[in-house]
């Protein structure tokens, strides 16, 4: 048993700690793994990792269970890499340069300052069904090594997955999405202060479940992390129609 208290800097909501920041830390040391998120984890409280007998690692808030780890493999097709230069071109599209409506998000909130949140800005690629976005890790998120730490590949992985869902989606839908599941494997390491390509797609939906992949690509195309996010449709949440963004 371990505790954990998570910093307000990792935020995705106001005072809702990033779903992906989550899973990556309870992830840790897991080069595959599904985190299912139970419950919203509030940064500045104390919760507890424990390592259960069954082989998960779950958070918990007391007796209330707020996110379960688990080793999974990432069951899902990965799209090709889309070029650096197509990615840079998709992110000067981004909808959040214009209006956001979470702008201190840690992953895509263009509020936050280079070095402190993430700076992900994902648009849609030209002739393709995805979004991507350029992302050059600062040197902060890396271990004495040089690779970026597991809860920031985590982290970087969530928003352009959701903005998928969003930019690929019914404009004019109303319906409101939050975290379910997220799961990761990582490839191969990623280095603090090269540049790599963050890619997001829609991958299917069944009843309230809208599910999402995405990946990590190093600018010469090779693949170094993948992903697939699963939300759930609630009365809260991300807006998933892009009429709500504008």
């Amino acid at each position: 048993m371990a505790a954990i208290v998570i910093d307000p800097r990792f935020n995705g909501f106001p005072n809702i700690t990033l779903g992906g920041y989550v899973g990556g830390v309870l992830a840790h040391g897991r080069a595959q793994a599904e985190v299912t998120l139970r419950r919203p984890v509030q940064p500045g409280r104390r919760y507890e990792a424990v390592n259960e007998p069954d082989g998960t690692r779950t958070l918990r808030d007391g007796t209330d269970v707020m996110a379960v780890a688990r080793d999974a493999p990432v069951d899902l097709e990965v799209q090709p890499a889309v070029t650096p230069e197509a990615s840079r071109l998709a992110s000067r599209r981004y909808v959040g340069h214009r209006r956001h409506l979470i702008p201190s998000c840690f992953n895509c909130g263009p509020l936050r300052a280079e070095g402190d949140g993430l700076r992900i800005f994902p648009g849609v690629v030209e002739e393709r069904e995805v979004v991507a976005a350029p992302w050059t890790p600062a040197q902060s998120l890396a271990n004495s090594e040089g690779i970026v730490e597991q809860e920031y590949v985590w982290s970087a992985l969530d928003c352009p997955t959701i903005w998928a869902l969003v930019l690929l989606g019914r404009p004019e839908s109303e319906e409101k999405a939050v975290t379910a599941r997220l799961a990761v494997d990582l490839v191969s390491p990623i280095l603090a202060g090269r540049p790599h390509v963050v890619m997001g797609w829609k991958a299917g939906e069944q009843g309230r479940a809208r599910v999402a992949g995405g990946a990590v690509y190093s600018a010469d195309g090779h693949l170094l992390a993948k992903a697939k996010h699963t939300l759930v449709t609630t009365d809260w949440g991300v807006p998933l129609g892009l009429d709500r963004w504008k």
